[in-house]
């Protein structure tokens, strides 16, 4: 059973990982948009009247929140082929 823990804890991390990503980009499209301009320098600055970019951002984080469901039924999944 403590062996199971390991990959368990590290799939948790990995989903929570790209869910809180998929919810900041969802709720925050801005500021997420600004965070990869000034770090990064691949997304242009978004400013209160960019509703494209906003918009852009927000389809984003729907699709790694779909993803994360996603690999979320994809673990379950494995779960129950090793019982």
């Amino acid at each position: 059973m403590t062996r199971l823990l390991g990959p368990f804890l590290i799939y948790v991390v990995m989903f929570l990982g790209w869910t809180a990503v998929g919810l900041f980009m969802l709720l925050m499209p801005g500021r997420f948009g600004n965070l990869l301009h000034h770090n990064v320098g691949v997304f242009p600055e978004v400013h209160k009247a960019d509703w494209g970019k906003k918009l852009f951002v927000r389809l984003v984080g729907a699709g790694f929140l779909a993803f994360a469901v996603h690999f979320g039924f994809g673990v379950a999944n494995l779960t129950d082929q090793a019982r």
